[in-house]
């Protein structure tokens, strides 16, 4: 699981850029890990930067007016929405499915685990663990999605 980690960090930040990229006014950028570099660049509305080092940790930045109310939700349900999605897809294929390799259940059960653990970690209203880039820890989707639905004015990290 921890192999995988980066990579469902990154299709759940990817998650967030898609609905991102219809309403920003400028590029998109997912970063996922610490990475030196800026990233590459994919067409002009996204970057991404991804590392395996600290791989789960990843932000997806972007720029709407901020009176969107509606299209910061759907960005911020993007993230969860992917990740829900692979987890019941890889549930499906662990439970709906006859695997005829151990090595291919094992792999579908980290995978499974991986993102049911990025879906709990992101839409539990929370802080989660400080980092570099967020000293106070960065708030959760869910926590993010609770202070626009209930009009409270802490700004979301």
């Amino acid at each position: 699981m921890w192999l995988l980690r980066p990579w469902v960090t990154l299709l759940h930040e990817l998650g967030h850029a898609f609905p991102a990229i219809l309403f920003s006014t400028e590029q998109v950028s997912v970063r996922v890990g610490i990475s030196k570099g800026t990233g590459l660049s994919f067409c002009k509305c996204l970057r991404v930067g991804f590392s395996l080092r600290r791989g789960h940790e990843g932000c997806t930045v972007y720029t709407i007016e901020s009176s969107r109310t509606l299209q910061k939700l759907l960005i911020l349900i993007g993230g969860p929405s992917a990740s829900s999605f692979l987890c019941l897809l890889s549930g499906y294929l662990l439970f709906g499915t006859q695997i005829s390799h151990v090595w291919m259940e094992v792999a579908l059960v980290s995978w499974f685990c991986a993102n049911g653990m990025v879906l709990l970690r992101s839409i539990i209203p929370m802080r989660l663990k400080p980092t570099e880039l967020f000293p106070h820890g960065p708030q959760s989707d869910g926590l993010q999605i609770f202070y626009i639905i209930t009009g409270h004015h802490e700004k979301c990290e």
